[in-house]
């Protein structure tokens, strides 16, 4: 009877409507750094970064660089991707070590949101031959919960940081979005905000993924029209622009990524 109770259980979840399962939007953004290597290529080395689920299955790759003689250095890559690039970031074999950053918003190949649960952020590099190479994952969350992940520096990649931040579209960001708006979003450094109303006082605060105050301007003379500005001195992620409107405080989420 257990064993039937269990098999009837077991149809019951298979068969619930895709609407019950929790698919939140959001965006992740990935940022790591990576340590110089010197090998039998000099500084010349191979790279490729996947997003995975929680059972090692791809998802969509986000960076692949090798070139025609290096093309078998990324193994774990292509046996997990069979080589798929589509929407990567691709190029030739690397010549210098930098930092990187990337966005996923949550979809598959197809463009479809996936299933909240547990994913992967997959690097592997090699720099000389097989005989040195790394692979290394960073789980997260995908939910309806904010997650800021900095793991610990190791020997090949350091100033890692995992923000998944989940949308929040409802009727106060309609609001927001009728009193001004932001572009280019995401930015590389400089934003415009085009208000769209005449204010007698205006000012604009931004503040980190963690809540911090970052960059502030008080009492704005021109709240009509548009204002720029510049905040490639900060380091990539998640920020959000308070902008006040006579005492009243609008909110919008800005991505800087370069």
């Amino acid at each position: 009877m257990k064993k039937h109770f269990l098999l009837i259980g077991v149809i019951i979840v298979l068969l619930l409507p895709s609407f019950l399962i929790a698919q939140t939007e959001g965006t992740l953004s990935f940022t790591f750094t990576q340590v110089p290597h010197t090998g039998s290529w000099g500084s010349k080395h191979v790279l490729a970064v996947w997003i995975q689920d929680n059972s090692d299955g791809f998802i969509r790759t986000k960076y692949r660089y090798w070139g025609n003689g290096t093309n078998d250095e990324l193994p774990n890559w292509k046996s997990n991707s069979n080589q798929n690039v589509v929407d990567a970031v691709t190029g030739p074999t690397l010549s210098s070590y930098t930092t990187r950053s990337l966005e996923w918003d949550g979809t598959d190949l197809s463009g479809n949101l996936l299933p909240d649960g547990d994913y992967k952020i997959t690097i592997e590099e090699c720099w000389s031959h097989g005989s040195s190479k790394v692979t290394k994952s960073f789980t997260f969350t995908k939910s309806d919960t904010e997650v800021h992940l900095t793991p610990d520096d190791d020997a090949n990649f350091t100033d890692v940081i995992i923000d998944w931040v989940p949308s929040t579209i409802g009727i106060d960001e309609m609001e927001n979005t009728k009193m001004f708006s932001l572009f280019p979003n995401p930015t590389d450094g400089k934003i415009t905000i085009d208000f769209k109303e005449q204010s007698k006082n205006c000012s604009i605060t931004l503040l980190n993924n963690l809540g911090q105050e970052v960059y502030n301007e008080k009492e704005i003379k021109t709240s009509s029209g548009f204002k720029s500005i510049d905040i490639s001195q900060f380091k990539n992620g998640i920020y959000f622009i308070n902008v006040e409107l006579d005492s009243k405080i609008y909110t919008q989420k800005i991505v800087l990524f370069r």
